[in-house]
């Protein structure tokens, strides 16, 4: 599984579904935009297997499961639905990206609102999901008593800060609500970004050993970190991070 990378309410109206949680499970009620991760349902098998096409998205995964087959993707969604209820709190969880249709900037263009009704601007304005890519916590296969956190996302999404966004949700689930002792994570060791997205986490090097059989860089972050985490200001933790 690929560690952490930077590669990733208001009331829905009639023709808008409501959005999930925003964490996985038990999770608060939404805020108009921003990340969202849901249970993965077989309609996503599409999407999960463009991003799979993407070579930038496979470039330097410690492992790199075929799920640009489409056969191997629906059983992948099928295998993991059933982990959902193997594993309570735990899995792989497809990521959304709720926004509106249109910028804030396309939105006060006078000429883009001359162009509309009313009714389609209001609509417009509504956030809707948008596949992203998917983070998660899942048992490690050479150690399945170790927790591993991770995501995969569309290079459209990196830099954007959503993995940021996603990471703190797992890690405020992982020590909060299923209390674990720590967690665990594991990169291509020439995974620069991989590595900084852990360290800004809380994350510390554990060093270099194989994942899975592939060469991997390791990363560890005790449940008694997670306070400080939590109550620095993300900005900071970026800056120390790369220190």
């Amino acid at each position: 599984m690929q560690a952490l990378a930077e590669r990733p309410g208001a009331s829905p109206t009639p023709d808008m579904p409501a959005p999930p949680a925003a964490a996985p499970g038990h999770g608060a009620h939404p805020a108009p935009w921003g990340l969202r991760l849901r249970e993965f349902q077989p309609a996503d098998r599409a999407a999960l297997v463009a991003m799979h096409r993407d070579p930038r998205v496979r470039a330097l995964l410690v492992d790199d499961m075929p799920l640009d087959d489409p056969r191997v993707a629906g059983l992948f969604i099928e295998r993991m639905q059933a982990y959902y209820r193997r594993h309570e709190g735990l899995g792989i969880w497809c990521a959304e990206h709720w926004a509106p249709a249109l910028s804030a900037a396309e939105l006060a263009d006078p000429q883009v609102r001359a162009s509309l009704s009313d009714h389609a601007l209001q609509q417009l304005s509504q956030p809707r999901p948008r596949f992203a890519g998917w983070f998660n916590l899942m048992r490690m296969a050479d150690d399945p008593d170790r927790i591993e956190i991770g995501c995969r996302l569309l290079p459209a999404y990196w830099g954007s800060g959503l993995v940021h966004q996603g990471g703190e949700l797992l890690l405020a689930r992982a020590f909060e609500e299923l209390r674990l002792p720590r967690l665990w994570a594991a990169c291509h060791p020439a995974h620069r970004p991989v590595q900084h997205v852990l360290r800004t986490l809380g994350f510390v090097d554990d060093g270099e050993r194989p994942c899975d059989g592939a060469p991997a860089r390791w990363f560890v972050m005790p449940a008694q970190a997670w306070p400080a985490v939590r109550d620095t200001p993300r900005r900071l933790r970026l800056r120390q991070a790369l220190r």
